[in-house]
């Protein structure tokens, strides 16, 4: 039951990426001047804009990607800390695959205006969260109790 209802919160997180995605194509709007703003881009490489017009590459790397973490979550134990962390990078890779399957790019559209830094969207959210907890998971230190 408890894997259903993650394959189940993974299809909805890959849902509300496609969701934002679709309302906001071709978009520009000020959420919080001088913080946040909707800029509809169209990214044809990779993370962060890297290697523009790579799309067949990255794609293929990140449906590679996603299905060995797919299948190693799989092996995990339902206690596991990393199950929810590579649900989440699942989920944003999903994302960002059905935009290069469908479009043939990737469409970021969240904009940060107090620092200078890359338009983004949801799935790559859940990508860079699913990471850093995934680090946070694997470094803490063992919680064993004593008998």
């Amino acid at each position: 039951m408890q894997r259903t209802a993650e394959l189940a919160a993974m299809v909805g997180l890959t849902a509300f990426d496609q969701a934002v995605k679709a309302l906001t194509t071709g978009l520009t709007l000020t959420l919080i001047p001088g913080v946040v703003r909707l800029n509809y881009t169209q990214n044809t490489g990779f993370s962060l804009g890297l290697f523009s017009n790579g799309n067949t590459t990255a794609l293929l790397l990140s449906m590679i990607l996603l299905v060995l973490i797919w299948l190693y979550r799989r092996q995990l134990p339902d206690t596991s800390a990393l199950r929810f962390p590579l649900l989440l990078i699942c989920a944003g890779a999903l994302g960002n695959v059905i935009d290069r399957l469908c479009l043939g790019y990737v469409r970021d559209m969240i904009e940060l205006l107090f620092i200078r830094f890359y338009v983004f969207n949801p799935a790559d959210t859940y990508v860079t969260g699913g990471a850093i907890l995934s680090a946070v998971a694997l470094l803490r230190p063992d919680r064993k109790e004593k008998a």
